[in-house]
């Protein structure tokens, strides 16, 4: 089976932490399949970087080695910003569709596979129609929980969820959701990510800090996230403030970057928390692992998650977490370990951190483990094989003549 994948959340040389997890995706399914990668730059990611860094977009990029030789176009994704939202999959179809269907052409994919359903899903079940192939959509979270906010928005991802073949989700709270969009529930599946168990798995407390040059004694709190209002920083920073007012000693350390960095830079000096509040930027894959292992207790705030691959790398670490009571999390985590806490809530987010730092009780075995990478693409896989057999046998003999035909290259049609 060939697997065309569309989608701007995907690694590329500017923003190489992007999407990893669906880098993590497509190698895995890259084992078992042949897999092509069309992934949107945005204009003015791009403007922006060449700016700041003087960098250019690297079009032969990829973020690992190529698993059945494949490979990644990179087009640019040309729009007008913060306005006209609901029209961007037509902005999408229009700045990338001399590349996807050269890469179409070339490939001849048996589906496609999109992942963020407005704009990247609403382009490839419309490419999908065109060159007579099944598409499958797969959502995270933010883009039915937080864009459907916008009637407009929600109309566009009402009708990418309606035409596409099947739809993914990785969580069965998000899979609720999609299907109070009036999706039927036999046309959705819920698959959780996976966790290289390589790399995230448990290891000595005492050795990973060492190797982090932290404190081999002191309480350490671990936080990982993008710098963005979603993800809650500032909530926890609330939280922070009020534990050490309690005259608890602790070091809480955020590993990510963003457009909050500036501002939570500021509060932390207001608050008086320089040395116990520390913004460690963007951590590299290879690191991630010890950060957990080393951390007594995982935090994290968000305001809205799916089931984010953050705790499911902590859990593989042997980690526990404090988590925001939303999405997808209740469903990975384990009463006797865990704490779920009411979203932006200070006060219950200090309580809880407080309690799991002071805890001397041993980490148990979970209820809830993570599968690997290459699990989920067996189950991916399987999915993505039915949906093009019930494709193909619900296609007319007409229509898999003219499907084939357009799934060859239209330079061979010559005008009479």
């Amino acid at each position: 089976m060939k697997i065309l994948f569309l989608s701007n959340v995907f690694p590329n040389s500017l923003q190489p932490r992007k999407g990893t997890f669906n880098a993590a995706m497509l190698q895995a399914l890259g084992e078992l399949h042949q897999t092509h990668v069309v992934s949107p730059v945005s204009w003015i990611e791009t403007c922006a970087t060449r700016m700041k860094q003087r960098a250019r977009l690297d079009p032969n990029w990829l973020p690992y080695d190529a698993v059945n030789g494949m490979r990644a176009d990179y087009p640019r994704f040309y729009y007008p910003p913060k306005i006209l939202h609901q029209h961007y999959g037509q902005f999408l179809y229009w700045s990338i569709r001399p590349t996807l269907n050269k890469a179409i052409a070339r490939f001849r994919p048996d589906v496609i596979l999109s992942y963020w359903l407005h704009p990247d899903g609403e382009v490839a079940v419309r490419a999908a129609r065109e060159h007579g192939i099944p598409a499958v959509v797969m959502t995270g979270g933010s883009d039915v929980l937080l864009l459907t906010r916008n009637r407009h928005r929600k109309r566009a991802i009402q009708g990418v969820l309606q035409q596409s073949d099947a739809v993914i989700t990785v969580s069965q709270d998000i899979q609720r959701a999609v299907e109070q969009l009036q999706i039927h529930p036999e046309k959705i599946h819920t698959v959780y990510r996976g966790v290289d168990r390589s790399r995230f798995s448990p290891g000595d407390q005492k050795a990973a800090r060492e190797r982090l040059g932290l404190d081999p004694e002191g309480k350490i709190i671990v936080s990982v996230g993008r710098l963005e209002p979603v993800k809650g920083h500032a909530v926890l920073l609330e939280a922070c403030a009020k534990i050490s007012q309690q005259g608890t000693p602790f070091t809480c350390y955020v590993l990510g970057n963003g457009g909050l960095h500036s501002s939570l830079s500021q509060k932390v000096t207001e608050y008086g928390l320089d040395g116990s509040f520390q913004l460690q930027g963007s951590q590299p894959q290879s690191r991630l692992a010890d950060w957990y292992r080393a951390a007594d207790v995982i935090a994290l705030p968000s305001l809205s998650e799916g089931v984010p691959n953050v705790l499911l790398e902590a859990i593989s670490c042997g980690g526990r977490f404090v988590a925001s009571h939303v999405g997808g999390i209740p469903e990975i985590a384990d009463p006797d370990l865990d704490r779920l806490v009411a979203p932006d809530n200070p006060d219950e987010l200090a309580e809880a951190l407080t309690e799991l730092l002071d805890s001397h009780a041993p980490r148990g075995e979970r209820a809830f483990e993570p599968v690997t990478w290459q699990e989920s693409a067996l189950q991916l896989s399987q999915i993505l094989s039915d949906c093009c057999t019930r494709y193909s046998s619900g296609l007319t003999q007409q229509q898999k003549t003219r499907s084939s035909y357009r799934r060859k290259n239209r330079k061979l049609k010559q005008p009479v």
